[in-house]
């Protein structure tokens, strides 16, 4: 009768359970995803989020032997692709883009999802605002546009996506910091808003990479950036922080999905959009948009997801108190 030591005894238990959890593994990998991926942009359709995510899940499709379609859901200050990822499966065919107003939206209004009950896959990117305005306007830097704004008390329309998305927030922020008064006029997105600015309907707009193009042709400037330092494709324009005023955007947004997803399927996910997003289309679009690669893994994704829900409860405590009521 042959004997077997515990500790040889062990190695066989743990060579059999590793053994099965790599098929398993292997197995799941073949499986998944086993039909279309359904991607929820939070936006409509021509925008910059829009424009970004188009290209990677072309690209994400052919890596993952799926397609993944991407399904704009514009409204609710962004937040309509973390609602639809609380009442879905964890099984990975649904995916939502997580923009910062994720983190907002639930201090000020009912919402049906916890930001942070949700399955962080891959972060992406950030936008890059700035202040822009037609290429004949009368202003040609943030201090003259400032000195006509306190001049002309409230005649000065301003668009930006709110009335509670991050460019809406920080243009309040903006307001009050340089003690301006502007007429703001909120839209649900930066294609609209970009069109009013051309056809001449507002005067001015907080906007994203969206306007990149249309500096290109002639056609808008910025006047001042509102990142935390100047951006690469626009060197000579200062940033809101250099000309002594404390204020910035920063919002990076990713693809998140339900809660409890297997971290298996998290990491096919993962490798696709992160290839995806480094790949030569990707980065070109980034770069049509004006925005960096801002990559960060589930992990790192995940914190900030935490850090940005704290701060975002202190950032809106305030607003309430200086804005009087919670805006709808």
């Amino acid at each position: 009768m042959t004997h077997v030591c515990p500790s040889r005894r062990q190695w066989l238990a743990t060579a059999l359970i590793t053994a099965w959890s790599m098929t398993s593994g292997f197995a799941l990998a073949q499986s998944f995803p086993s039909k279309p991926i359904k991607l929820v942009v939070p936006y409509a359709a021509g925008g910059p989020t829009d424009s970004h995510l188009r290209v990677l899940a072309q690209q994400a499709s052919v890596l993952l032997g799926q397609a993944v379609v991407v399904e704009n859901k514009p409204g609710a200050n962004g937040t309509f692709g973390a609602a639809e990822l609380a009442r879905v499966q964890a099984d990975g065919h649904t995916l939502a883009v997580l923009p910062a107003s994720t983190y907002r939206e639930p201090y000020l209004n009912k919402v049906a999802f916890d930001p942070l009950k949700l399955t962080y896959i891959i972060g992406l990117t950030d936008y890059t605002f700035g202040i822009a305005v037609k290429q004949d306007a009368p202003w040609q830097n943030w201090n003259d546009f400032v000195n006509d704004a306190r001049k002309r008390p409230g005649k000065i329309s301003v668009g930006a996506a709110g009335p509670i998305q991050t460019p809406s927030i920080a243009l309040s922020e903006l307001v009050q910091t340089a003690k301006i008064d502007l007429n703001r006029v909120p839209y649900k997105g930066d294609a609209e808003q970009a069109a009013d600015l051309l056809g001449g309907h507002i005067d001015a707009s907080v906007l994203s990479g969206v306007a990149s193009s249309h500096i290109q042709a002639g056609k808008m400037r910025y006047l001042v950036m509102l990142t935390p330092k100047r951006v690469a494709q626009f060197p000579q324009v200062p940033t809101l922080r250099e000309l002594g005023v404390d204020a910035a955007i920063e919002s990076p947004y990713g693809i998140a999905g339900p809660e409890g997803m297997a971290p298996e399927r998290v990491r096919i996910i993962h490798d696709a959009f992160k290839t995806a997003l480094e790949s030569p289309e990707g980065r070109k679009i980034l770069d049509q948009l004006n925005q960096p690669v801002n990559y960060r893994s589930p992990e790192d994704f995940a914190q900030y997801a935490r850090t940005a829900f704290a701060r975002e409860k202190i950032r809106m405590e305030r607003f309430k108190t200086t804005s009087g009521a919670s805006p709808q």
